[in-house]
Order: structure tokens, then C-alpha cells, then sequence
């Protein structure tokens, strides 16, 4: 990782001049000049830990890890998502697994797969990447919650389908708890 480049890519997108960052460092203590922040665009210096949270603040970094590691940490969820059968919803307990720039940006959470209805696309044990949304179009392919069981299916016409055809679609009735969690997007 080069610090400087990436200090003066978060500077630039956030349109920010060089000169209009030694006075918003000013403004929050740090008595710097404008040859300053350029040595450490350049490589030659490094701000102090306090400037460099400072200057991620101003330009309005969220995550610090993506934006000068290409890496970003998501929720891997205890409980593995069916591929089968279903399985019970769990309390939502969680780790945390770093990821990189491979992972869409989209994803907010991740879950391990658990079963071999979703094959060839998913196996057994593969992680996947789910981005939250409450609503799908036929023929994605999504974390659903059934009656408290959740899956990872393909949302038919009033059913959850399997890629594997060894598996019956799971129908979807009028009185049944339904919610959908998120669209697969890795």
C-alpha cells in the first residue's frame, strides 16, 4: 500500500485543494502548510495518526480499511443458509471475516452455505455474499426466511426453487411467514 497515493486519491475525491485541507486541519488543531500535505502525498512524510484520522474525517472516509487496503471486514453469520431442506433462524450471531476488493461492494453481510439443493452455482460450505434488501424479481436468487426456516433459493411464482432438480420447488402459501433478507451478489 502506498500511503501517499492513497492520501492524495481520498483528497481528490472528495474535491478537496490543498490549500482548502490546510485550512480545515487548522480548524481541528493541526498547524500544517500546504509543502506539508504534498511530502505526504508524495511519499516523503507520513502525517501523525491523529492528522491522518483527521484528513479521514474531513474527506469523509467511512471505511478506513477499504479505502487504504482494498480490504473491508462483513458479517459471516454463525448459522449456514440451506441449500436443502432449511434450517431454523438462529439468534444472528456473527464473526467478522476481512474481504477485498474480489467481494462486490454491494455485499453487506456474508453466510456459509450449508446443503447441495443450490449446485452447481453453490456447494456445500461456500461462502456467499448477500446484499440486504427486502424485495426480489422472479428468478433471483436470494436468503429467504420461510415459516423460521431460512434458504438460499431462486424466488418462482410462488415458490422457492432449487438449481439441483433433485429438489421439489417449496411452495409459498398465503398464511405462511415469508420474508426475504437479501439478493446473492457473490
Amino acid at each position: 500500500m502506498n500511503l501517499g497515493k492513497k492520501l492524495l486519491e481520498v483528497r481528490e475525491t472528495a474535491k478537496i485543494s490543498r490549500a482548502q485541507m490546510v485550512e480545515l486541519l487548522k480548524e481541528k488543531g493541526f498547524d500544517v502548510k500546504t509543502y506539508t500535505i504534498s511530502k505526504w502525498e508524495s511519499g516523503v512524510s507520513k502525517p501523525t495518526i491523529e492528522a491522518f484520522f483527521a484528513i479521514c474525517d474531513i474527506c469523509q472516509v467511512k471505511d478506513i480499511r477499504q479505502a487504504f487496503v482494498d480490504k473491508r471486514l462483513l458479517r459471516l453469520y454463525d448459522i449456514p443458509v440451506s441449500a436443502g431442506y432449511g434450517n431454523y433462524l438462529d439468534d444472528g450471531s456473527y464473526g467478522m471475516i476481512e474481504v477485498d476488493n474480489t467481494v462486490p461492494g454491494l455485499a453487506d453481510y456474508a453466510v456459509r452455505v450449508s446443503g447441495n439443493s443450490m449446485i452447481p452455482r453453490f456447494v456445500d460450505q461456500q461462502i456467499i455474499f448477500i446484499h440486504e434488501q427486502p424485495a426480489l424479481e422472479e428468478g433471483e436468487i436470494g436468503i429467504f426466511c420461510l415459516n423460521n426456516n431460512t434458504y438460499l433459493k431462486k424466488l418462482g411464482k410462488g415458490s422457492l426453487i432449487s438449481l439441483n432438480p433433485d429438489y421439489e420447488p417449496i411452495l409459498i402459501r398465503e398464511k405462511d411467514d415469508f420474508r426475504i433478507f437479501g439478493k446473492v451478489v457473490g
